[in-house]
């Protein structure tokens, strides 16, 4: 039997003991509301459907192997759209399909578009390089 899924909403709901945001869902599973919450395996969060005092085991909760895993992809999915993957929103990119635009590929391009302050720090970065390298090959 095929379930039917719909996320109503997903959003951050607080963080964990170290820091990672926490994600709740809330839907429907074949017209039954529930509410998962993830939890961090392996870095990742992942989503439990929450029952009565949290999540449970499987051999405890009311749900099968299959209404969990279909809900854990389905939220997840929902995440990854509103959210990225990341805890942030997803901004907009900042140019059009199609739009581009000049980056210089060479020292000189690079130089004729510096400011005489960017020339003079990247001057003394370079002196401080051929220094260092010069008390490397004494050392040695």
């Amino acid at each position: 039997m095929s379930n039917k899924i719909e996320i109503s909403n997903i959003q951050i709901n607080g963080e964990d003991k170290k820091g990672n945001p926490v994600f709740q869902a809330t839907g429907t599973l074949n017209t039954v509301a529930f509410t998962a919450l993830t939890i961090q395996y392996k870095g990742e969060p992942i989503f439990k459907l929450q029952e009565v005092n949290g999540h449970h085991k499987m051999a405890d909760s009311t749900y099968t192997r299959g209404d969990r895993i279909a809900v854990a992809r389905a939220c997840k999915a929902a995440r990854l759209e509103k959210f990225a993957t990341g805890a942030k929103e997803k901004v907009s990119p900042e140019l059009d399909t199609g739009e581009t635009i000049h980056i210089p590929a060479t020292v000189n391009e690079d130089a004729n578009d510096a400011s005489s302050d960017e020339l003079a720090a990247a001057s003394n970065i370079l002196a401080k390089i051929a220094e260092l390298d010069a008390e490397a090959v004494a050392a040695k």
